[in-house]
């Protein structure tokens, strides 16, 4: 198998997400804002340990694949492959 020969799809080769799973999307978003405050928040009160490296990764991925859920009504472009053809 060829790696040329692979098409990836675009937003123009996807539906958009139906309002709601952009809802369920939003509400995932809102809880990593509340998660990130509050990693924020143990970092400066609490002595450093490699377990807040990890939180905010999460954290950050979570909020960067809501985000665009929430906002453009598709997945980042790594994930569009798991949206419905048009």
């Amino acid at each position: 198998m060829c790696i040329d020969n692979m098409k990836y799809p675009t937003e123009l080769d996807v539906i958009k997400l139906s309002l709601f799973v952009r809802c369920l999307s939003c509400f995932i978003f809102i809880c990593s804002l509340i998660a990130g405050i509050g990693l924020t928040f143990a970092l400066f009160t609490e002595q450093f340990e490699f377990g807040f490296i990890l939180g905010f990764t999460v954290v950050g991925f979570m909020l960067h694949i809501s985000g665009s859920v929430t906002f453009k009504g598709y997945a980042p472009k790594y994930l569009l492959f798991a949206h419905a053809p048009k």
